[in-house]
């Protein structure tokens, strides 16, 4: 396996690790914060999942914009700030009022859209290059004979 490719591995493989720690930590204070303000817990248990969902819509969004040469629009980038805002601020808001307590029940929270963050460069980055790269079947439009087109504009000759 070729360095960056390796390197690309294992930064992925970390990310995943610390993203799956931090998403445990993060649902388990969500779903107190909603069992606290009285939802049931069916719904107590939804609650984090919408946040965590619109966190992933957003951030698929960005990486398909990514994709397609587009940078990401209002919307999305937009989505994906108040998510995680309201990630952060779910996680301060079940601490006990201490300094420590606050700055612990953060990490998840930040640590979570740190490291989803960063997977995601790593996918557009990779998406930046597969759509840069030309195909092995892709002809150059300067390598064609004229034979397969008139004038330029794309009508097949008869």
């Amino acid at each position: 396996m070729e360095p960056s490719r390796w390197s690309r591995t294992v930064t992925i493989a970390a990310l995943r690790m610390l993203a799956g720690i931090a998403a445990v930590v993060f649902y388990s204070h969500m779903y107190e914060l909603a069992l606290r303000h009285g939802e049931p817990p069916w719904r107590a248990a939804l609650f984090p999942l919408s946040v965590d969902g619109m966190i992933v819509g957003a951030s698929m969004t960005l990486l398909s914009d990514a994709r397609q040469g587009r940078k990401g629009g209002v919307l999305p980038w937009g989505l994906l700030i108040i998510g995680s805002a309201a990630s952060l601020v779910a996680n301060v808001a079940v601490a006990d009022p201490t300094m420590w307590s606050r700055i612990i029940h953060a990490w998840p929270s930040f640590a979570l859209i740190g490291a989803y963050e960063l997977l995601m460069r790593e996918f557009r980055a990779v998406a930046q290059g597969v759509r840069t790269e030309p195909a092995d079947d892709e002809q150059d439009p300067a390598e064609t004979t004229g034979a397969e087109f008139v004038g330029g504009t794309g009508e097949n000759r008869l």
